[in-house]
């Protein structure tokens, strides 16, 4: 199926009386093109012969500004050129764009065809074209703003061009404006009342006055079916609303006439007093600029509403940045005119903090707000003084510190040294005092002392001690360091009988198992809980002990336990002696030095209760 039988089913579903176009006697070309070979085929005025056939180029969609150019299925072609709606006041009826004021073929609504020999006059049928319309290839046309029968019949813009006051050429004139490929009066037409395309509400009563949509027309206008018109120069509406006159005449002093009287002009069909239209001024087709009026048929800036006439301008002298709250009074560059005052407009988050656009976000000197200046060491972050420090210093509160010294924030904040620390990398380190030094947390005296002698964690060896910083052997192994201390046990044998602790140290050899100068305890033949201790009131340094058990008394000797000693906080074991059954020695395996001293978990050999008759301590 060819793309012309497609659109004429479209046609012929959406318009059951779609009219077919005639031909008449004599040729005619459109845009984009000329007639092709249809040989004794004529067109009439405004139809071109595209072999064979008769074609308005302006809205045929088969040959669409020129013969063959044919547009898409789903566009129409409205003044020449393809597309998805029509342009200006004309309707889509089928697949053609067409004028209802004008078509014959649809006068006044789609489909709406006048009998043979009617025309179709502002969307009526009738005998004649009326209101200043001339008939062209049947048609009534308005030859002021007609493309295609511009100032005469059959004479065709081309395509780009429009139609104004009877003239082809690229732009309107005499007061119009191109508005969808036609030109119009901004201030009359209802569908373009002061700019394009701004529909008044009809249906609501409104009418175009003046450029303005309004529900009263202004200016001495008449509202003729809501179109505002001047009853005493309109052809369509002469004298009265629809009084229109014969096609040929005009309308002068509100009476039809074929020429102008009272002193007007006759521009396009109709009278205009030259001396005050703006549109034609001086002569038809002088049009004033826009502020301008026409005075004495010379344009002349007349300012209104609230403007002041500057040199060659009207100018709002309340926002106009060149004359600012008076004529050439200019604003400086970055300032705006608010008010009649050149005033500093900042942007982009910025304020206005004296004559200066600012970012309160981050400007120390007007932080949060203007004219608040943050003190010495603080920036502005956000809105808001902050401290911030550098350095190396770390933020602890409201100052700057040092963590690695500072012994309030020592290694993080709020952490304090203790008394008689100090901050030394980070860490709270022991200080010493009076000539001792910190070994391992503990002020000690490098000359006496015999696990630091001469330096931290230089012990002497057994039967050592420390003078002046040096391991020396001075130790006397004979020498009995009991003798100075206070015994106690874990309990068992009882004073009154003479088997107490202070038998351990009172000088008393074994004799035989009925003398009372031994000390026993309770506990078995096995480990146990049980202990002997002795406790000095200074540090004693220890590497030897020897202990008399009570060989004489079977089975009660002290077959062994753990040797520990006290280091001011917990018990310390040195060794475990096992396995004895007479008098038995255990050298250490290097000195110590404590005040506390004790066999813990002793045991006898063979009965219970492990008997001692003399517990010697010695330094080697």
């Amino acid at each position: 199926m060819t793309r012309s039988v497609v659109r004429l089913v479209l046609a012929l579903a959406l318009v059951p009386a779609f009219f077919v176009l005639a031909c008449s006697s004599s040729s005619g070309s459109g845009p984009g093109g000329t007639g092709g070979d249809g040989g004794a085929v004529a067109c009439g005025n405004g139809m071109t012969n595209c072999n064979g056939e008769c074609a308005n180029l302006f809205n045929n969609p088969d040959h669409c500004g020129g013969c063959g150019k044919a547009c898409p299925l789903s566009q129409s072609c409205a003044q020449g050129i393809c597309g998805a709606s029509c342009f200006g006041s004309a309707v889509q009826c089928g697949s053609v764009c067409v004028d209802l004021d004008v078509d014959k073929n649809n006068c006044g609504d789609c489909s709406k065809t006048c009998l043979p020999g009617q025309v179709c006059s502002q969307g009526q049928c009738g005998s004649a074209c009326s209101g200043g319309l001339t008939q062209c290839g049947g048609a009534c046309v308005d030859t002021g703003t007609d493309v295609a029968n511009c100032g005469t019949c059959g004479n065709i813009c081309g395509i780009g061009e429009f139609c104004s006051q009877g003239a082809c050429g690229a732009q309107c004139s005499g007061g119009l404006t191109e508005c969808g490929g036609k030109c119009v009066d901004l201030t009359g037409d209802p569908n373009h009342c002061g700019a394009c395309d701004n529909t008044c509400a009809i249906g609501a009563g409104e009418v175009c006055s003046v450029g303005q949509c309004a529900l009263s027309c202004l200016g001495g206008t008449t509202n003729c079916s809501g179109k505002c018109v001047d009853n005493s120069v309109d052809p369509a509406n002469c004298g009265s609303c629809g009084n229109a006159c014969p096609g040929g005449q005009v309308c002068s002093a509100g009476s039809c006439g074929v020429q102008c009287a009272g002193g007007t002009t006759n521009c396009a069909n109709k009278c205009v007093d030259t001396t005050v239209d703006p549109n034609n001024c001086g002569s038809c087709g002088s049009s004033c600029p826009t502020g301008e009026t026409c005075q004495g048929g010379q344009c002349t800036l007349v300012c209104s509403g609230g403007l002041t006439k500057c040199g060659n301008k009207c100018a709002n002298l309340s926002s106009d940045p060149v004359h600012c709250g008076s004529c050439s009074n200019a604003c400086s560059a970055g300032k705006q005119c608010v008010s009649g005052t050149c005033t500093l407009v900042c942007s982009g988050g910025t304020t206005n903090c004296s004559d200066q656009c600012v970012d309160t976000s981050n400007d120390p000197a007007n932080c949060g707000q203007c004219g608040n200046n943050c003190s010495s060491g603080y920036s502005c972050i956000s809105g808001t003084c902050t401290l911030v420090c550098s350095g190396g210093t770390t933020k602890c509160g409201n100052q700057c510190v040092n963590t690695s010294t500072d012994n309030g924030h020592c290694g993080a904040c709020n952490n304090s040294c203790p008394s008689g620390h100090v901050c030394q990398g980070g860490s709270c380190t022991l200080v010493c005092g009076g000539g001792t030094t910190n070994c391992g947390g503990s002020c000690v005296n490098l000359s006496n002392n015999t696990s630091h002698c001469g330096g931290c964690n230089i012990s002497c060896g057994g039967g050592q001690v420390c003078q002046s910083g040096s391991c020396i052997t001075t130790c006397n192994p004979n020498t009995n360091l009991a003798t100075s201390a206070t015994p106690t046990t874990s309990g068992g044998g009882q004073n009154s009988l003479g088997y107490g602790p202070n038998r351990l140290n009172d000088g008393l050899l074994e004799a035989s198992c009925s003398t009372g100068n031994y000390c026993w305890i309770d506990a078995g033949t096995s480990p146990g809980s049980g202990w002997f201790e002795y406790t000095w009131s200074t540090p004693q340094t220890i590497g030897r002990i020897w202990v008399d058990t009570g060989v004489a008394c079977a089975g009660r000797q002290l077959a062994g336990g753990t040797v520990q000693y006290w280091t001011g906080s917990t018990w310390v074991t040195i060794g475990t002696v096992t396995g004895q059954t007479g008098d038995w020695n255990y050298t250490f395996p290097g000195t110590v030095s404590t005040t506390r001293l004790r066999i813990f978990g002793a045991y006898s050999s063979g009965a219970p209760n492990p008997s001692i008759y003399e517990w010697r301590v010695h330094g080697c």
